[in-house]
């Protein structure tokens, strides 16, 4: 019978003790694991190209680039390439960034090493992980499927709204005035029981929005 093919994951990180520890606790729950490594933005698309990760762990910040950045470029070569973001900040507008370029998962590594574990696991498992780190606003106990019967356009500013994107921006893209991208956010916050952007993100992360 042929062997059994090991689990491959790249560890892209500038600190040498970060990536000790990953490798440490997921060999505890993995056992035999083939670990790449990568310091810089640089030596993490080199690493991507040459082989197919199974999983791709990526810091938020690079001596040499931003972690959302590379993590546009890792798509950029590998496009079925699946990656967790770890990162300091817990900046729930990072992680829908993050959620947006096509990232399975975003977790503060400031939450331990259990909550961790369980984002490695949960995307090596096929399902999306999104930390549970700022506030809730709008979340009282409705369906995951939930989405206040919003319109199309509404639903289209929200999500750009929650992805980072200025108010001109948005005009611009879906060729409305700011005025009126204006009225759909302000429409769309009162339906979803939302008042700020983080609760959006929030919000857009919970009941997977889309």
């Amino acid at each position: 019978m042929p062997q059994a093919q090991k689990l491959a994951i790249l560890i892209v990180d500038a600190h040498a003790l970060v990536r000790e520890g990953l490798k440490l606790i997921i060999r505890r729950e993995y056992g035999d694991v083939v670990f790449g490594e990568a310091r810089t933005a640089k030596e993490a698309i080199a690493r991507v190209k040459a082989h197919p990760w199974r999983l791709i762990i990526l810091g938020g910040s690079l001596p040499d680039d931003d972690g959302l950045s590379v993590l546009g470029r890792i798509f950029a070569c590998r496009p079925q390439a699946t990656v967790l973001m770890l990162d300091m900040r817990a900046d729930p507008l990072y992680g829908a960034r993050a959620m947006q370029l096509g990232a399975e998962g975003y977790v503060s590594d400031s939450l331990g090493h259990p909550e961790v574990l369980m984002a490695v696991r949960n995307v090596l498992d096929g399902k999306k992980h999104f930390s549970e780190s700022a506030p809730r606003e709008g979340d009282h106990g409705k369906s995951p499927t939930v989405q206040h019967d919003l319109s199309d356009q509404e639903r289209k500013v929200l999500l750009a709204v929650a992805a980072g994107r200025r108010t001109g921006e948005i005009a611009a893209e879906l060729k409305l005035s700011h005025k009126t991208v204006s009225t759909y956010k302000r429409r769309g916050f009162n339906k979803l029981g939302v008042k700020s952007t983080v609760g959006l993100v929030r919000y857009v992360i919970d009941h997977k929005l889309s």
